[in-house]
């Protein structure tokens, strides 16, 4: 074997080792990605069950009042607003006395909403015209078509909120004895 063959031979063998050392000693790079999606769960609203003071028989008209507690939920994630709506059935009668009948819903009455207080979310400045809101137009009246209650405009009400609001039933003269329950139904809209 002839020495420049060998000498060839060993640069060969050395370069090749040294390229394998290179290899394996110098740090390995990739490109990894990490993913999150959130989703978001939806619009909800409701008014706690609300049994308002027993009241005596009475020959004349009358009025019960009472306070109920509304909560709406804004978990969308959209930041689009909402607004809540609420209107009442008649007030069915049940009991044994001979006459009795319905209350209509039109003797039930929302007759005042507190500004809403923050439960979790975006918090509320009626100052700065931030969070859900009483609307600018009265949501005071008779609940026998729906009174919007609270508004959030867009980028507000991200959250959970609950409001106090007043209302007023006018029992007519003479309703007979037995028990008086109506049905609200609370919705609320994706947009001020």
């Amino acid at each position: 074997m002839d020495t420049t063959s060998a000498r060839r031979r060993m640069a060969l063998a050395l370069s090749a080792g040294a390229l394998l050392l290179a290899t394996v000693a110098s740090p390995a790079f990739a490109a990894d990605t990490v993913i999150l999606a959130i989703t978001g769960s939806g619009l909800t609203a409701s008014v706690a069950d609300l049994t308002l003071t027993s009241v005596p028989y009475q020959n004349a008209a009358h009025n019960v009042s009472g306070s109920m507690t509304l909560t709406a939920d804004d978990s969308t994630g959209s930041g689009a607003g909402w607004n809540v709506t609420i209107i009442s059935s008649a007030f069915v009668w049940v009991g044994t006395a001979n006459g009795g009948t319905n209350i209509p819903a039109s003797n039930f009455a929302l007759t005042s909403a507190a500004a809403p207080t923050m439960v979790a979310g975006q918090v509320v400045s009626v100052a700065a015209s931030t969070g859900p809101q009483v609307p600018p137009t009265s949501p005071f009246g008779t609940l026998d078509s729906a009174r919007k209650s609270l508004v959030a405009t867009a980028a507000y009400g991200q959250g959970t909120y609950t409001q106090a609001l007043g209302v007023t039933l006018t029992i007519p003269a003479m309703s007979r004895v037995g028990t008086y329950t109506g049905t609200l139904t609370t919705t609320i809209t994706s947009a001020p």
